[in-house]
């Protein structure tokens, strides 16, 4: 997804999660089972979840300035909530609940 698109999707969601990875990033792969249980978590229906490969959009790398992944930002009527580069499970479900309620 490139930087238009995103900002797009930022835009237009409501509630919008965005994971920021690359295919290289060993955390981001043990990461992925764990977005993924969430996505099929009906507490988080209305959420949307959103994949990012960054080497692939080096835009939205820069946009974002992110420097290290995984990478995950949670969006709220288009307002940022919060933005961090991690490697726990808590943190992501910590920002799934926030950007949930």
């Amino acid at each position: 997804m490139n930087l238009q698109d995103l900002v797009g999707q930022i835009k237009s969601q409501p509630r919008l999660l965005i994971r920021f990875h690359a295919s290289w990033c060993g955390v981001c792969k043990l990461l992925a089972p764990h977005v993924e249980s969430l996505k099929q978590n009906d507490a988080y229906a209305d959420v949307t979840f959103v994949d990012v490969d960054v080497e692939e959009n080096l835009d939205v790398k820069e946009a974002f300035k992110i420097n290290d992944l995984p990478y995950f930002a949670g969006f709220k009527d288009g307002k940022l909530l919060e933005e961090f580069a991690t490697a726990k499970k808590d943190r992501v479900t910590e920002l799934t609940d926030a950007v949930a309620s």
